[in-house]
């Protein structure tokens, strides 16, 4: 045997191969878990982007819609023309991405329902008629028997029934008779804060005017005319300011502003009335009331909602004491009552009754509201809240050829003796009761306009005329690409 051969058989043979054989498994093995996972990998990082570009298109609409929201008043009066099946589009807000906001009304709630909805017109002294301009539904006089009204009456608002509700609780302080002057921050105002006034109050002058929310209670006329732009009350109508920053910063204010709910009620004693005319030089006046709105745990004020002018009733008997007032033949009406438990007579808080009263004299007697426009000027009186002056009459008189420009819209319902209208009368003229729509349901859509995903924010919100609202309902949502 051959040394080659005797090495080569004595030698271990070697395991060729084997290694890059447990290489290859190796990687076969790590494969089947690299593979998923960096598959795995690539679908979070796909679908992390998505989300990212769902959550940022999900904040675009939501910021549409709060800002929308940021002031429910505009958001009122831009939606109120839209309807189920009619979109109005709201202006672009800005955004980054691009985003569209629609509204529509689903729902409109009048300030009254069918069981509230008080007597539009309630003439009661014998022998007088509705006046011209008379909307809604009078009532029907009984002309043999004067007190018979009486038994028609409700102290809160009644589905045909007469509105005789007693009067609210009045604050005895005396705030200035001028108004207080707002900074000049604030802007060119004025405002009057709730009281009683015992001296004349004349507005003609160019600044606003503007009285905050509560009760007034006037002893001697308040004249509007001039250039007077005057306010009554928080609400709709927006005055010069409101109650909280007048409260605040009206410069001298009383310590005790006596602010109360929203709106205001002015309430006539003694030789108190409005005077409303032209009579003084100027671009011509203008007074508007926001309703009352009182909470229901506003005992003292509580008889005021919805009113926005009183007479004190009766006759003073003496003593402290109000008796009815009675003109033979012609006129019943009952001394009024405080809104007291148990209802006590007005006299003893301060109260005096009207003594604008008729006579059986023919001697004219002065008007409890007095609307007198001679000139070309435009003028504008509104009145949304009750008027109850059974005692007094409500004179509107328009001079010839001087109609146009003039309104006078008084239209909450009116309790009144009578009325005395000239042949001419304003050219917009309500008496009576337009049971107004004081709130509204909208839809409000906000969706994506370009890319995907598309976004969608839906929400029902309910708005009061006067900015109060809540959101009923509000979701997010994928729509179609």
């Amino acid at each position: 045997m051959s040394l080659r051969r005797w090495f080569r058989r004595d030698r271990p043979q070697r395991d060729e191969g084997s290694a890059l054989v447990i290489a290859m498994a190796f990687v076969m093995i790590g494969a089947l878990f690299v593979t998923p996972m960096l598959q795995y990998a690539l679908t979070v990082a796909k679908s992390g982007g998505v989300q990212q570009r769902k959550a940022a298109r999900a904040e675009a609409v939501k910021a549409a819609f709060r800002i929308a929201m940021a002031d429910p008043s505009k958001l009122y009066d831009a939606c109120s023309n839209s309807g189920l099946h009619n979109e109005v589009t709201l202006s672009n807000f800005g955004l980054d991405l691009p985003v569209a906001t629609t509204c529509t009304t689903i729902k409109n709630a009048t300030e009254l329902d069918a069981s509230q909805l008080r007597s539009a017109m309630a003439i009661i002294m014998a022998a007088r008629t509705n006046p011209v301009g008379t909307v809604g539904t009078p009532y029907v006089n009984n002309q043999a028997n004067l007190s018979a009204w009486v038994n028609d009456t409700t102290k809160t608002s009644v589905g045909g029934k007469i509105l005789l509700p007693d009067l609210p609780a009045h604050a005895l302080t005396h705030p200035s008779s001028t108004g207080f002057a707002m900074p000049s921050w604030v802007g060119n105002c004025r405002v009057f804060f709730p009281g009683t006034y015992i001296d004349p109050i004349t507005i003609t002058g160019t600044t606003p005017v503007y009285f905050t929310s509560g009760i007034y209670y006037f002893e001697q006329p308040i004249t509007i005319s001039g250039s007077a732009n005057v306010v009554v009350g928080g609400g709709s109508i927006e005055g010069c300011t409101d109650d909280q920053t007048a409260a605040f910063e009206a410069i001298g204010a009383p310590t005790n502003h006596n602010i109360t709910g929203y709106g205001a009620t002015w309430i006539f004693g003694g030789a108190g009335r409005l005077v409303f005319n032209d009579a003084t030089a100027g671009t011509g006046p203008s007074l508007q009331f926001n309703s009352r709105l009182v909470n229901d745990t506003d005992i003292a004020s509580l008889s005021s909602r919805s009113v926005s002018i009183l007479s004190v009733n009766g006759v003073d008997g003496g003593g402290g004491t109000a008796l009815d007032f009675t003109l033979p033949g012609q006129l019943f009406v009952p001394a009024s009552l405080n809104a007291t438990t148990p209802a006590t007579n007005a006299m003893t808080s301060g109260y005096k009754p009207s003594t604008l009263t008729p006579s059986a004299s023919p001697a004219p007697v002065a008007a409890i509201i007095d609307v007198s426009l001679t000139t070309a000027n435009p003028a504008r009186l509104w009145i949304p809240g009750y008027i109850g002056v059974p005692q007094g009459h409500i004179s509107i008189s328009v001079a010839a050829g001087m109609t146009a420009g003039k309104d006078v819209e008084l239209v909450g319902g009116i309790l009144a003796a009578y009325f005395d209208q000239t042949v001419d009368q304003p050219a917009t003229l309500q008496l009576g009761i337009v049971n107004r729509v004081v709130q509204k349901t909208f839809k409000v859509v906000s969706e994506t306009t370009s890319g995907a995903p598309k976004i969608v924010s839906t929400a029902l919100v309910q708005i009061n005329d006067y900015g109060e609202y809540v959101v009923n309902a509000w979701e997010i949502s994928t729509g179609q690409s």
